[in-house]
């Protein structure tokens, strides 16, 4: 494996992954875009587990963490490559999700974070 100091980020809303036959075309694009890291939104989904991550992530994607939906709306998923990036959920509530990255090699530190709107009524808190 060959490595370098950058980390390539996907971030997505996908509007629902309950369907099996939109991951063949999310794997896809997933796959397409070489990322370390994807942050996808509006999952609408209330868990997440390993083989259900297998569906629409290639094998290099293989740690995350995840918010629950709300009834419909909501739900954001953090995937992650986890030989090449150490990954620590360290914040997450109605509105956010952010889980912080070391690159296992050199040590290096970021973070990812999601900010989403999960119950509509609460957007107003925004404005």
């Amino acid at each position: 494996m060959t490595w370098n100091r950058s980390w390539n980020v996907l971030s997505w809303n996908v509007r629902g992954i309950n369907s099996q036959t939109r991951w063949n075309a999310i794997k896809s694009k997933i796959s397409e875009s070489n990322s370390d890291i994807i942050c996808l939104q509006e999952t609408k989904r209330e868990s997440f587990n390993d083989t259900y991550i297998q569906n629409f992530c290639p094998p290099t994607l293989d740690q995350f963490d995840f918010t629950p939906s709300t009834g419909n709306s909501g739900c954001t998923l953090i995937v992650w490559n986890n030989k090449k990036l150490k990954g620590e959920p360290i914040f997450q509530n109605n509105f956010a999700h952010s889980v912080e990255f070391q690159c296992k090699l050199y040590g290096a530190g970021g973070s990812s974070q999601m900010y989403t709107l999960p119950i509509p009524r609460m957007g107003n808190y925004f404005f």
